[in-house]
């Protein structure tokens, strides 16, 4: 597609249209299409010769009179109309009766026809209408509008819904300042401003988007998992080793830090017997049993000689999984969009980790909902652990207790600890974050305050987001003193 949209204006040649626009050009008062925007509606978007007025295939014509302009006016107020009772469509205005079958007509004489449909987001015109109507209505130039004061999952998806033309088009320009946290992979928060993601069905899709123009140097965006890519003469989706990796070893039971080529070079040092060995244990980390088949594939050894069960199926099955859901959500976009969304990529399905409130903590950290804060409050001696949430009702952003809320301005300090995004599960169905709240109050202060609750909940929210399943996971975690940042 050559056609790009930079807010509402057209640049390049329409030669393509997705699936929700439509092609709106002029003909004349017979119905002949003759000029040159005419002659391609007819042949690739459906229009037909002798309808003069209307639509018709993927296009809408509008007959204009070459003796008489204002005649047209008219058929532009039915258009008008037209657009208004059609808000899944993006309509593709051309230069009607501008082109170079009409020298006489002027660009300032119909796009002010036009004005209406300037302020609607599901239109797009070319540069020199969208430059007469500024020149026009100076006053009427988009203005960035105010973010929600208290934001939760509920007016995030009211959000995407009214802004979807402009997500649908990649132009977050002109949408609120919002920003959300979401969860990449097991041990990392991704970052994304509004526009750059949307709710489907409940669940939450991000497109994997950087604009470093609108993020500051210090807030990277991350694009999620790694592409899969094919290796060797095996036509088995490859997982992607990172350059610094780390096994547990055998003999001394701790953790050993590796590189990529050094755990090669000692690969390439083991016999063929040793090398299936490794290969063949399903207990060996998914990096040493990839690196270890690529070493056979590489060496020629028979692909029937390799055992894939256990740890390396299964993490091809991961990406496998990954690869179905990159399908699945090319169907949600059409869904959704009712547009193929050309000019983006391939959202992933996430799961939402929260908002940025407008408060920071002692250390200057923004604050999102979702964190866990230690909280210092007027009257209490003992240190308190709550969750971030969002309280509609009072309209404000609130720690969440057990059967009330105190709001983030009424705290004396506040300093983030972690989050609630422990126990997770890939395939679960979307729980809300309020739901995720109060099961961490049930960790830390439920069971009738049993001793040790808050130790194990703290440790919990400290190695998060995870997809850990078990307590002792995140004790062994913490005992092998692995390093880790659950702030990035």
């Amino acid at each position: 597609m050559e056609v790009h949209f930079r807010g509402k204006i057209m640049i390049g040649a329409i030669k393509e249209l997705s699936r929700c626009e439509v092609f709106v050009y002029g003909t004349d008062m017979n119905g002949n299409h003759v000029g040159r925007a005419e002659k391609l509606a007819c042949d690739k978007f459906g229009a037909t010769q002798g309808q003069k007025s209307g639509p018709q295939g993927q296009c809408y014509a509008i007959p204009v009179d070459r003796n008489n302009p204002k005649a047209t006016k008219p058929y532009v107020d039915e258009f008008v109309e037209y657009v208004k009772e059609h808000p899944n469509n993006r309509f593709l205005i051309t230069r009607i009766g501008c082109g170079k079958g009409n020298p006489d007509h002027r660009d300032d004489l119909f796009a002010p026809m036009f004005d209406e449909l300037f302020s609607l987001p599901n239109v797009v015109f070319p540069f020199e209408w969208l430059q007469i109507h500024s020149e026009k209505h100076p006053h009427k130039e988009i203005v960035k509008p105010d973010a929600p004061k208290i934001i939760d999952e509920n007016v995030l998806k009211d959000l995407c819904q009214k802004y979807r033309y402009q997500i649908s088009a990649n132009y977050t320009n002109s949408l609120p300042d919002i920003r959300v946290r979401y969860v990449i992979d097991n041990n990392k928060f991704g970052y994304t401003k509004f526009g750059n993601f949307f709710f489907f069905s409940d669940q939450m899709y991000v497109f994997p988007y950087t604009d470093y123009n609108t993020l500051g140097k210090s807030d990277p965006e991350d694009t999620g998992i790694p592409t899969p890519t094919i290796r060797y003469q095996s036509n088995r989706v490859r997982v992607n080793v990172p350059e610094k990796f780390s096994l547990l070893s055998r003999q001394s039971g701790r953790i050993v830090n590796l590189t990529r080529d050094k755990f090669r070079e000692i690969l390439a040092g083991y016999d063929n017997a040793r090398l299936l060995h490794v290969l063949n244990t399903p207990d060996f980390a998914e990096y040493a049993r990839q690196l270890a088949y690529e070493e056979a594939m590489h060496r020629g050894i028979p692909e029937s000689d390799v055992d894939v069960s256990g740890t390396l199926q299964k993490a091809w099955d991961v990406v496998e999984r990954e690869n179905m859901e990159i399908h699945s959500a090319e169907g949600c976009v059409l869904d959704y969009f009712n547009d193929e969304c050309w000019n983006r990529p391939t959202p992933r399905r996430v799961i939402f980790a929260g908002v940025q409130t407008p408060f920071r903590d002692v250390n200057g950290e923004w604050i999102y909902t979702g964190d866990v804060v230690k909280l210092c409050r007027a009257g209490c001696q003992e240190k308190e652990y709550f969750p971030v949430g969002t309280n509609m009702n009072a309209g404000a952003y609130a720690f969440m207790l057990d059967n009330h809320c105190v709001r983030l301005a009424a705290a004396d300090s506040m300093e983030r600890v972690g989050t609630v995004f422990y126990d997770l599960d890939r395939d679960e169905f979307p729980k809300i974050l309020m739901r995720r709240n109060y099961d961490y109050l049930c960790d830390a202060y439920g069971a009738y305050m049993c001793e040790g609750n808050l130790d194990k909940a703290l440790m919990k929210i400290q190695y998060t987001p995870n997809f850990f399943k078990k307590d002792l996971e995140y004790a062994v975690v913490k005992g092998l003193e692995i390093e880790y940042d659950w702030r990035k």
